[in-house]
């Protein structure tokens, strides 16, 4: 099991916990560690723009632009890319909105990561728990 704590951040509502996981992030080489929200409405996980570009990732001409709305109803430009997630040594391949934009936040969405575990969301003892399917 993989266990992943809720973590605290200041908001409109006062101080409120969210399910948060630390991954590193690999392409070509370059692995960069990152906080993301573990977000099971998000169909796909996403990046913003930097760190796509931090994982040496670029723009081919193939490369079709995407739109995607959040909650928000506001439409954010994204290409898909393949990254390696590693999460406390375990590496899963899988599709990530690279955003064209800077203005998004890091999530970890369902697309080629939930498949690969039973996920809890524990609220009240603020954790998120990732059973690994054998």
């Amino acid at each position: 099991m993989i266990r992943f704590r809720y973590q605290p951040e200041r908001s409109q509502l006062g101080i409120i916990y969210r399910p948060v996981a630390t991954a590193l992030l690999e392409h070509k080489g370059v692995r960069i560690e990152l906080p993301l929200y573990i977000d099971s409405g998000a169909d796909i996980s996403m990046i913003p723009y930097r760190f796509g570009k931090a994982l040496r990732l670029d723009r081919k001409s193939k490369d079709r632009i995407r739109k995607i709305r959040g909650i928000t109803g506001a439409s954010v430009p994204y290409i898909v890319k393949r990254l390696s997630f590693i999460f406390r040594g375990r590496k899963i391949t899988a599709r990530v909105a690279w955003s064209t934009k800077e203005e998004v936040p890091l999530l970890l969405g369902r697309m080629d990561i939930f498949d690969n575990f039973r996920i809890t969301f524990d609220q009240r003892n603020r954790a998120v728990n990732f059973y690994e399917y054998k």
